[in-house]
């Protein structure tokens, strides 16, 4: 199947199927928002406890994109996929049935392992299958259902809390039996007489990096950020993290198939693709505190300040199909270069008058444009450029990784710098450094190949 160009009908229904898995993936990341309340008080749990609920999904994520990426590199995007969405199926079982916290927590590590190689295998599938004027559409089509899914996620919360916060998790099992379905039929297979040397030092190294990462930065109370990160529950954790790192890339380096492509990091795009990466997690760790400055600046109640994601996130689903489309005739580097600007203005229009409801809105329109420039079709168009078909997978989880570990980075940092300053003045020194950080990406991106070199590239590893 890889460097076969499918026919348009069937290219039109995988595209459909990578829609409803990775909507049923994102979806299940909004929901858990409304969903804690519910569970904190039904297993009497205090905010500490239950943020495991969450951390827990991080940390398998984060190993399972590589994992289950380099699994669909050597054993077809189809048996993986169907894998992936099953592992979701179970971990959402174990969940809506769970008479315990300890079953929920093992629920959402199943969740997120699987979860973690849909898109990239998705992302992959694209490269494989779809011919080159139309990656970055496909890609586009494929990113929008982050926004619509991070609105939906909450109100389709809100709708089943209800009738019991169980079905919040049981409505992803018929999602995941249809999907199953579907691609054993639509999905065509591919034979691989490529052998895998499973490189199980490199994914117990990579498992403690996240360990280490998440439960030290889960340990941080933002309310007293410098003490508590010297602390015995932070520091040692946070240091082990940085310690493995050197070690897990001496180990990759010697792997005879690297769990993680540590060789890619050495093209310039992929690394630039990295930098741009990292600063959407500090930047988007920003945005989700934006409904919290709303509050202080315009008085309004949980309720409607929450409702002030809208811009951000509507804009990021509409968007991001229109970008992909313009992605295919104008390459990465256009596209990135203006919305990281577009995304540095906004940043910046919101800390300077977030009282200003009109503006707000317009500002809040151009941080949504913004954000899906950063982390969406046009620099996953770049990691599908330069790697080769055998890489694809691996490659898109790069992303998936470093978004994941960036947006833990952040979201402590954004709320050690909101914790030390009183009322207003911490979410908008945090929205500066945040514009800070979108000048970075602007600059990083003047450095991408051209369109007519993106092509190239592109035909060189067909």
């Amino acid at each position: 199947m890889e460097g076969k160009t499918l026919d348009k009908k069937t290219r039109n229904l995988i595209l459909l199927l990578f829609l409803i898995g990775v909507f049923m993936g994102s979806l299940d990341t909004g929901i858990i928002g409304p969903v804690l309340p519910s569970i904190e008080q039904s297993f009497h749990l205090t905010s500490r406890e239950s943020s495991w609920i969450f951390t827990l999904f991080v940390i398998s994520f984060m190993i399972g994109s590589p994992v289950m990426a380099k699994f669909s590199d050597f054993y077809g995007r189809k048996k993986i996929f169907i894998f992936d969405v099953i592992l979701f199926g179970i971990g959402s079982c174990l969940i809506a049935s769970s008479i315990s916290i300890e079953a929920i927590f093992l629920g959402r590590i199943v969740q997120g392992f699987g979860c973690g190689g849909i898109f990239p295998v998705a992302g992959a599938f694209i490269g494989d299958g779809f011919p080159l004027e139309e990656r970055g559409k496909a890609l586009g089509i494929l990113g929008s259902v982050f926004g619509i899914s991070a609105i939906g996620g909450p109100l389709v919360g809100a709708a089943l809390i209800p009738y019991g916060w169980n079905w919040c998790f049981t409505i992803n099992i018929p999602i995941a039996i249809f999907i199953i379905l579907f691609a054993w039929y639509i999905l065509p297979s591919a034979e691989n007489d490529r052998k895998l040397k499973i490189d199980y030092l490199g994914i117990i190294v990579l498992s403690l990096l996240a360990v280490f990462l998440s439960y030290g930065l889960n340990q941080i109370d933002s309310s007293n950020f410098l003490s508590s990160l010297l602390s015995i529950k932070v520091l040692p954790y946070l240091l082990m993290f940085i310690i493995l790192i050197p070690i897990f890339l001496r180990i990759e380096r010697r792997a005879e198939e690297s769990i993680v492509p540590i060789h890619m990091l050495k093209n310039r795009e992929i690394s630039i693709a990295c930098v741009e990466t990292l600063c959407y997690g500090i930047i988007y760790s920003s945005a989700i505190f934006i409904p919290s400055l709303v509050i202080l600046s315009m008085g309004l109640d949980d309720q409607l300040a929450s409702l002030m994601l809208i811009p951000i996130l509507g804009a990021n689903a509409v968007a991001a199909p229109i970008l992909g489309k313009i992605l295919d005739s104008t390459g990465s580097r256009k596209i990135m270069a203006v919305g990281t600007m577009i995304l540095a203005i906004g940043l910046f229009a919101i800390a300077v008058y977030p009282s200003n409801l009109i503006f707000f809105i317009i500002a809040g329109c151009m941080v949504g444009v913004g954000l899906v420039t950063i982390i969406g079709a046009p620099l996953r168009y770049i990691v599908l450029t330069e790697a080769k078909p055998y890489e694809r997978g691996a490659g898109q989880a790069i992303v998936n990784m470093l978004s994941s570990a960036g947006q833990l980075i952040g979201g402590a940092l954004i709320g050690g710098i909101i914790a030390s300053f009183s009322g207003i003045l911490g979410y908008q020194v945090s929205l500066f450094l945040a514009t800070i950080v979108a000048i970075i990406a602007f600059a990083a991106t003047l450095k991408l190949k051209s369109r007519d070199e993106q092509i190239a590239t592109m035909k060189a590893n067909q």
